[in-house]
């Protein structure tokens, strides 16, 4: 008499794992292909809040705004931070853009001469704090 050593999975086996790998694959990817795009958002709306922080201590000393080399210069910031380039989603807020590769910089904009006094920050063409942070309806 004969006996087989059955060792190793048969075609079938190994078929149904293949297809639940593939399944678990195609839910997870997506999820994954957006968080590039929220960590820019996050990294968007968190550059900023520095920036706005760091306004507002400046004019809590100095009576006024200045622009970010003044932030810079006076040690508000350590460094002049670099918008994320690509698209972007604020998880929170379901807002969502592009920053184009010309984009170099955040662009702040004081204007001392206004009552009340303002300051602007962009970071390039309709991307700032506030619209970032109002809610869009979907």
């Amino acid at each position: 008499m004969i006996t087989k050593n059955r060792k190793g999975f048969t075609l079938v086996e190994l078929v149904v794992v293949i297809a639940i790998l593939g399944i678990l694959a195609g839910l997870a990817i997506p999820r994954f292909m957006d968080a590039t795009t929220n960590a820019r958002g996050s990294r968007l709306v968190a550059d900023l809040r520095t920036i706005e922080s760091a306004e507002s201590m400046y004019y809590a000393e100095k009576g006024q705004f200045t622009d970010m080399k003044g932030l810079v210069d006076n040690g508000y910031l350590a460094v002049e931070p670099i918008p994320p380039i690509g698209a972007f989603k604020v998880a929170e807020t379901n807002q969502a853009g592009e920053i184009e590769d010309t984009v170099k910089s955040y662009t702040v904009t004081p204007s001392n001469d206004t009552t009340p006094k303002t300051v602007t920050i962009n970071a390039g063409t309709n991307i700032d704090l506030k619209t970032l942070m109002t809610r869009k309806n979907n």
